[in-house]
């Protein structure tokens, strides 16, 4: 920009002169003034400061948060030293018009960005923060020091490299109604001791849980109250389910764009999530996984966290090709490659996946029919169309249909409100 405000200026001088307009002329050496004080001061700051500027770093902290909420940045004079009880040694030396600005750049596999500008000397007072509205992994390829004018004529910045690993992981916020989960199998803890004590006492009741016997659920309390209930009384603890909730991450370009895709895989991440603390909460043994990740357990904050790194795939096409690549998510996979679930232990399985069209590379030959084609069909699939819009009801319909009718699998779809 500052070329083209200095062939304005001459532009002007020029113009004055062969019209004998004094008032053109002095608009011009005023302006010529300014262009040269910021051109001058930049360069000068630019310079002072070049050493300093290569050795700079920030970190966000903590490392993993929730979607909605605001994430702490700090700031170091040095990489080494980048931690959240080192501050900035030493303030950048100031001109007037002139401003130092650090930029954060974030980004997700799927194209979702983040970030915040910050004067790096504010950071003498502690940490400044920002939000991070959208769940998602975000990687940052470098930040950016920059050094310019405030009328924007020159700029002067230097990028600082970061690591490959995510520097941020919002986690998704789980959905207020869980999704019903009718899992049909799923297994049970082996036992030593008697699976159950007879009772004559018919309020000796406990909640079903998947993979207990329905020969013993208690009908009479569930044509009362509508919830299972097993008859005979269980030993302390109960036998625990096992359960993977998968996330199928493939957006039909018929269907979705890119940013509506990204937001639906939102919506799987936020029910996936309200269903693994549901199930959790009723003793099962509960793992998280996705389409082109890995599967992962713990507390409710690490499956919360798991639930971080699903990104939306296939907004450009669904591509029948098994994928070569590592489980463990990459940067410099491209968006659209063909992604393949991770591979699954012996348990039940609870997929979540949105609506596609059938045909012409949509719900043929994808990441979940080559999941469901290798899998045991004696392991029961609780297969859930999770989408939005009254638009989509024909698609999920006919998916529904299709998939229910593959051994093993119990497909349905649910719209949410």
């Amino acid at each position: 920009m500052g070329v083209t405000i200095f062939i304005i200026i001459i532009a002007a001088f020029i113009a004055g002169e062969l019209r004998q307009e004094l008032a053109l002329t002095l608009t011009a050496s005023v302006f010529l003034a300014a262009w040269a004080w910021c051109l001058i001061m930049t360069l000068i700051l630019a310079l002072l400061h070049c050493k300093r500027a290569l050795s700079l770093g920030a970190r966000i902290s903590p490392r993993e948060i929730a979607a909605g909420t605001r994430a702490e940045v700090f700031f170091s004079a040095s990489l080494a030293q980048v931690s959240a009880s080192k501050k900035p040694t030493g303030r950048f030396f100031r001109l007037p018009a002139i401003l130092i600005r650090y930029h954060i750049k974030l980004k997700t596999l799927d194209g979702r960005s983040a970030g915040h500008i910050f004067d790096p000397d504010t950071l003498d007072r502690g940490a400044c923060s920002f939000e991070v509205p959208l769940r998602g992994a975000y990687y940052s390829d470098y930040d950016e020091l920059a050094i310019f004018d405030v009328l924007g004529f020159f700029r002067f910045s230097w990028r600082l490299a970061q690591s490959s690993d995510p520097r941020l992981l919002a986690s998704p916020r789980a959905a207020e109604e869980p999704v019903p989960v009718s899992v049909r199998s799923g297994g049970a803890e082996q036992r030593n001791e008697p699976h159950y004590r007879r009772t004559d006492d018919l309020i000796d009741n406990r909640p079903y849980i998947p993979g207990d016997d329905p020969r013993r659920i208690n009908w009479k309390l569930f044509s009362h109250g509508g919830d299972l209930f097993v008859r005979e009384g269980e030993p302390e603890p109960p036998p625990h389910s096992h359960l993977l909730i998968m996330v199928d991450t493939q957006c039909d370009p018929a269907l979705y764009n890119a940013e509506t895709g990204r937001l639906a895989v939102d919506r799987l991440c936020e029910n996936a999530l309200a269903a693994a603390l549901e199930c959790a909460a009723r003793g099962m043994d509960v793992l998280v996984g996705y389409a082109g990740g890995e599967i992962r357990g713990g507390t409710p904050a690490e499956l919360a966290v798991a639930l971080a790194w699903p990104a939306a795939i296939g907004v450009r096409r669904l591509s029948a090709e098994p994928s070569a690549e590592p489980a463990t998510p990459s940067r410099k996979r491209v968006l659209g490659s063909p992604q393949d679930y991770p591979d699954a232990p012996d348990r039940g399985f609870l997929i979540l996946a949105l609506p596609r069209t059938i045909g012409g590379g949509g719900a043929e030959s994808t990441a979940l029919d080559r999941f469901l084609k290798k899998r045991d069909v004696k392991q029961g699939t609780d297969l859930i169309f999770l989408y939005e819009g009254e638009q989509l009801d024909d698609p999920a319909e006919t998916c529904a249909a299709i998939y229910g009718q593959k051994g093993g699998v119990h497909a349905r779809r649910i719209r949410l409100e």
